[in-house]
């Protein structure tokens, strides 16, 4: 408890300066060697109508896409042909995204939480798919929360492996910027909030639902999605 506490303090002190001081940009990321295999290309929100639904749900849409790989010598007929071809492919991408709502309290520890993962069966290089997530309509309106969180990140794995978000010097890579928050785009920042963020998603998990845990029909239809490798246990 006292080290969340300190967590907490340390967010809230964060949150408290200007929104100049708070959005201040670092040096300008360097050179990056090679290419995240998977990035964020957008993120944005909606407040939707899902089936008989009366509150209107609140909708993530993360657009990832698959970097092309680099063009190798070309390879002999058959097997290795096909192990060629399969690198047009990135298996096993999981998306993991985390929504921080602020509440009324000025304390980080009173604030909303909320953390869904989906994984991606597979995903074409240079072909954007989008994944979705869904905040019930009954906890937005009870909440009162607005469409869009006031921080949210977004983490990527490649089977099991953690794709890069900063470069050595604690800034954003530059193809994973729109993972993250604008306030959240310097380590310094990023972590506190994610610190809070893994206590405070422990009292809601399941509350917020990959779309293929959602049972009703989103309107207006939504972005052409990739297939998923079902995981019915929510993320904590």
């Amino acid at each position: 408890m006292p080290r969340f506490h300190a967590v907490c303090a340390l967010l809230l002190a964060m949150v408290s300066l200007p929104s100049d001081s708070f959005g201040q940009a670092g040096p300008a990321p360097g050179p990056v060697a090679g290419k995240s295999a998977v990035f964020v290309r957008s993120v944005t929100f909606q407040q939707t109508k899902l089936g008989g639904q009366v509150n209107p749900w609140n909708r993530m849409q993360v657009e990832i896409q698959a970097n092309t790989v680099a063009p190798e010598a070309k390879p002999a007929a058959g097997a290795e042909a096909a192990k060629a071809g399969n690198k047009k492919w990135v298996d096993k991408v999981k998306v993991t995204v985390t929504q921080i709502y602020k509440t009324t309290s000025v304390k980080p520890e009173d604030w909303n939480y909320y953390r869904s993962s989906a994984t991606v069966l597979t995903i074409e290089v240079n072909q954007p798919r989008s994944v979705l997530f869904y905040l019930p309509g009954d906890i937005v309106k009870r909440d009162t929360l607005k469409k869009e969180p006031d921080f949210y990140y977004v983490q990527l794995e490649v089977a099991g492996n953690e794709e890069p978000v900063f470069d050595a010097r604690g800034i954003v890579l530059a193809d994973q910027k729109m993972a993250l928050h604008k306030d959240l785009q310097t380590k310094a920042k990023y972590d506190p909030a994610k610190d809070a963020a893994d206590r405070g998603v422990i009292t809601t998990p399941g509350v917020l639902r990959p779309q293929y845990l959602v049972l009703y029909a989103d309107t207006p239809v939504v972005p052409s999605s990739p297939e998923f490798i079902r995981e019915d246990v929510p993320t904590r």
